[in-house]
């Protein structure tokens, strides 16, 4: 979920939604990059235009879906943003252009807070403790996810995200604003249960942007879904049915303050953990490091080393809620990605003698294939907040009393855009022209 302005929903002849077979999306990079070049002609002003409008599912066209490979880094926001910028003016795609940028803010924000996923983990077995003492809202905790409540439009949102694994993003607004004005529900179990069932279900996005609704993010800034706006921006989905027919007449029509259950520390600012800059181009990367290997994780499945390494292992899904396991879809489609991933670090340095676990691996397996192979020392893609960060920093120290280090690398799109995250997104987006002029991202003449 991302802060939006609302624009205009009216329909355009010119614009039909995907084939019926278009998702749930292929895991796999070569997937990410067609949905994209499909996508690049209407990323300026007709994405601006209609970007708010879901018209239901299977008909999701006024936005990319780009989300589930962004939030993987099956592709990766430079590319998204040279080929956007390669078609349209910066002014036409600026719509566009910030959407990414929205992203980037909520991870590096987070990343300033480091302590917050944490603790929001840590809160949410109290959360269903506090639900359970009282039967009545427990009752309506469990209405709720089973998408079995008196809100017709929230059951459907609630049916289509359980099974596709995607929300419009305007949806997941409407839903997160019925979850916690009207249902009066925890954020932290709504935030859960998008994070389990979304193929971008991301610790940072979807985290914060259920606290931006709650009004927690930006103190006192609530969102509240109303019966006008989601009859304006919505209109093809519900069909002419009734305000009584779809619930709407049973939506708060008004919010209010939401306590927040964190503790102090967990807004505190944090350090980020700066690795150093890679040395590209290095001739005796093998010497200086000895036998090496490439760490692939679902946080970025395209990043490479400079140089080739000794061999590449994939480390398996990590687990997104302290609750309970991901949904199907999501497995299925993060263990699928993961593959596609490893075969093409396979194909990468064919012609070199570069070793390849055979599937994704556990911590256990991991280890022993490392110890197995000799390897000196791993190398990875920096580990935004999140699951997985947490889990390989657990595994550092198994990987030390193996005598093997882990070295971290950082993108420089995030080691330039991140410190500018802290605040709110404004400071950040003040700054888009001067990040694309620096990253040398510019409309063609």
């Amino acid at each position: 979920m991302e802060q939006m302005t609302l624009g205009n929903a009216q329909s355009d002849a010119g614009w039909e939604g995907p084939q019926s077979d278009s998702w749930p999306p292929v895991p796999s990079r070569a997937a990410g990059l067609e949905r994209l070049a499909a996508f690049l002609a209407k990323g300026g002003r007709l994405y601006q235009t209609h970007r708010n409008t879901d018209r239901g599912e299977g008909r999701h066209s006024h936005v990319s879906a780009l989300s589930p490979y962004l939030r993987h880094r099956m592709i990766c926001e430079t590319e998204v943003l040279e080929q956007i910028l390669d078609q349209h003016s910066a002014n036409d795609a600026f719509k566009f252009i910030q959407e990414v940028f929205w992203r980037s803010y909520w991870k590096g924000w987070l990343e300033h807070r480091s302590l917050l996923w944490p603790s929001h983990q840590r809160q949410l077995p109290r959360c269903v403790e506090y639900l359970q003492a009282n039967s009545r809202c427990f009752d309506d905790y469990q209405r709720a996810i089973a998408g079995e409540t008196s809100i017709a439009i929230f059951n459907e949102w609630c049916d289509e995200l359980k099974r596709t694994g995607y929300l419009h993003n305007h949806a997941r607004m409407w839903f997160a604003s019925i979850w916690v004005f009207t249902l009066r529900l925890p954020w932290e179990l709504g935030a859960d249960f998008f994070v389990r069932h979304l193929l971008d279900g991301d610790p940072a996005s979807n985290t914060l942007g259920w606290r931006w609704v709650a009004g927690l993010h930006t103190a006192g800034k609530t969102y509240l879904a109303t019966p006008k706006n989601i009859r304006a921006c919505a209109a093809e989905r519900l069909a002419g049915r009734s305000d009584h027919e779809l619930g709407l007449n049973q939506l708060a029509s008004a919010t209010f303050s939401v306590t927040d259950h964190l503790p102090a520390n967990a807004l505190q600012r944090t350090e980020i953990p700066w690795p150093a800059p890679e040395e590209k181009g290095c001739s005796d990367y093998r010497g200086n490091h000895g036998r090496t290997a490439v760490l692939v994780t679902e946080e970025d499945l395209t990043w490479l080393p400079s140089s080739a390494p000794d061999g590449v292992v994939v480390l398996s899904p990590s687990p997104r809620s302290a609750l309970q396991a991901c949904s199907g879809v999501v497995g299925n489609f993060v263990n699928a990605a993961l593959d596609d991933a490893r075969q093409r670090m396979a194909m990468q340095w064919k012609h070199g003698p570069v070793l390849t676990a055979p599937n994704t691996l556990d911590d256990e397996a991991l280890l022993d294939w490392l110890v197995e192979q000799r390897m000196d020392e791993v190398v990875c893609a920096y580990l935004p907040m999140g699951p997985t960060r947490i889990r390989v920093e657990r595994l550092c120290e198994r990987l030390a009393s193996k005598g093997i280090g882990l070295r971290i690398q950082m993108r420089d799109y995030d080691r330039f855009v991140w410190p500018h995250a802290s605040k709110g997104f404004f400071q950040l987006g003040k700054r888009i022209p001067e990040f694309l002029d620096v990253m040398r991202l510019h409309e063609k003449s």
